[in-house]
């Protein structure tokens, strides 16, 4: 346990004490996830630009730990991940469901520590901030462990899924929060107070709520006004995005296709090789920061169910198809999807086929997904988690 002594009604490191540095009382956020997957940073990107728009006097920082603390190691952790969920997806579902509804135990936490944030108080010392809000749960768990041994710090997690799983779930956590009510149930089911879980939905840029006339977006992006299929792998291309651009191509003739694969470079230049996909109704892109343009352009979206991306078709009310789930949080995000009537799974080819023939015959087969979103979309305003920060962040809020 770190040396500390009392200091003016909280705790201070005495190493940072005999530096001159006092951490934990100034008025800053700093924002915390990891690479592995998108949405993560994306959630905390969307929330962080929410504060600083909210109130400019509060330092904001955002920052992805291991890929600042220990490069290497994270990347090496990060092929790892990739490999077992491409090559064993078995054995990733069974390593996930196996700590699904507790949370990990104290040597995997340490481990993690060791591995990634041995250097993090200091890196969180040189910030000084009131709030740390974490977006992955490995960061919650550093931050967890330090804030147990006594640094002076408010900690804020944010669940990007749309079920909670133990690794989230830290006793030092002072808020939550969480996409829906189902998930705040399931964290109160698993010992967490009721009053530190806020329902906010998953924080999201504000340009995936305004929505805009497709015809006019699609001659701003400089493609064809006609129906559109919008094919996404998430930000690291992954899923059965190739095979569901095969099976989506042979309809060409009819539909226009667009398909965004993420940071996986390797994927995007497989789809530029592909003859039959050198079409004037196709085009192929890699990683974006005008996805909501895109989704704006599109009339369907074909994805895996990831939380982030889920969460900003909610918001841009376009329907969903899921194809290729992840195992074990992506499995979860479609159920509730689909029971929830926010979306349609595709199984198979002939699956597919039936659903883009109704895009083009029928598009009112889709209507009851739009007034389903529609009826989402009020709920998880990105008002209400810049609002829990920002409660979190006063002095007179407990820790």
């Amino acid at each position: 346990m770190m040396d500390r002594m009392a200091w003016s009604g909280g705790l201070v490191e005495k190493d940072w004490y005999d530096s001159g540095v006092v951490t934990g009382f100034g008025n800053g956020a700093l924002f915390v996830s990891e690479n592995f997957g998108s949405g993560h940073t994306k959630a905390a990107e969307a929330l962080a630009r929410g504060i600083r728009e909210a109130d400019p006097g509060i330092r904001v920082q955002l920052v992805e730990l291991g890929r600042e603390l220990r490069p290497q190691v994270n990347q090496a952790l990060l092929y790892s991940y990739l490999g077992m969920i491409r090559k064993v997806p078995g054995l990733w579902r069974k390593v996930y469901g196996r700590h699904h509804h507790r949370s990990f135990p104290r040597w995997i936490e340490w481990c993690l520590y060791q591995t990634l944030y041995s250097r993090l108080s200091e890196y969180i010392g040189h910030f000084q901030p009131r709030v740390v809000v974490s977006t992955h749960p490995f960061a919650s768990s550093g931050v967890a462990r330090i804030k147990r041994e006594g640094y002076p710090v408010r900690l804020c997690t944010v669940i990007t899924d749309f079920s909670a799983h133990g690794s989230w779930i830290n006793r030092e956590v002072d808020m939550y929060l969480v996409p829906y009510a189902g998930v705040k149930q399931q964290l109160i089911q698993m010992g967490v107070d009721a009053r530190r879980v806020a329902v906010t939905g998953i924080p999201t840029d504000g340009r995936f709520w305004e929505v805009r006339d497709s015809g006019a977006v699609r001659r701003y992006l400089g493609i064809r006004d006609m129906p559109t299929v919008l094919i996404l792998g998430g930000g690291l291309g992954m899923g059965r995005t190739e095979e569901l651009v095969r099976m989506a191509a042979k309809w060409k003739q009819h539909l226009q296709i667009v398909v965004c694969t993420g940071h996986n470079h390797k994927l995007l230049q497989s789809l530029y090789r592909r003859e039959e996909l050198n079409h004037p109704h196709i085009r192929v892109t890699g990683f974006t920061e005008a996805m909501a343009d895109w989704m704006d352009a599109a009339d369907l979206i074909l994805t895996k169910p990831g939380g982030m991306t889920c969460t900003e078709a909610i918001a841009k009310g376009k329907p969903l198809l899921l194809y290729g789930s992840i195992p074990g949080h992506e499995e979860r995000n479609s159920l509730f999807m689909v029971d929830n009537g926010l979306a349609k799974r595709v199984t198979d080819e002939s699956d597919l086929d039936r659903w883009l023939e109704r895009l083009l015959t029928d598009a009112d087969s889709f209507a009851c997904i739009r007034e389903q979103m529609m009826r989402w979309r009020w709920k998880i305003h990105p008002s209400k988690s810049v609002q829990a920060v920002l409660n979190l962040m006063t002095p007179s809020s407990t820790m």
